[in-house]
């Protein structure tokens, strides 16, 4: 079987999102440009770049909450995870009497 294979060749593992630099800098980056959208509205002079600069900020947030939502979920879970570990590492230990 592959799993009892010495030559199995194994990816690494990748680190967590919650681990992550990236996520939280492309959070950053699309609220910025989010911001930057919303505040074309004030610049537009036209009912045409009006609705182009709706439409590119309303983009940019969705990006945005897509990635926030994407980060807390792996923070979550990787919080139950830990909690997981401590809670099987607490009923591997010696047996206590009570």
């Amino acid at each position: 079987m592959i799993d009892k294979d010495p030559q199995a060749p194994w990816l690494p593992r990748v680190p967590h999102p919650a681990d992550s630099a990236t996520l939280p800098i492309y959070m950053v980056i699309f609220f910025f440009l989010g911001l930057a959208g919303f505040a074309a509205h004030g610049l537009s002079d036209g009912r045409e770049a009006l609705v182009i600069a709706s439409i590119v900020s309303g983009v940019f947030f969705t990006c945005f909450l897509i990635l926030f939502a994407i980060y807390w979920t792996g923070y979550l879970l990787k919080g139950h995870a830990r909690w997981q570990a401590e809670r099987q590492a607490e009923s591997d230990g010696p047996p206590t009497d009570q």
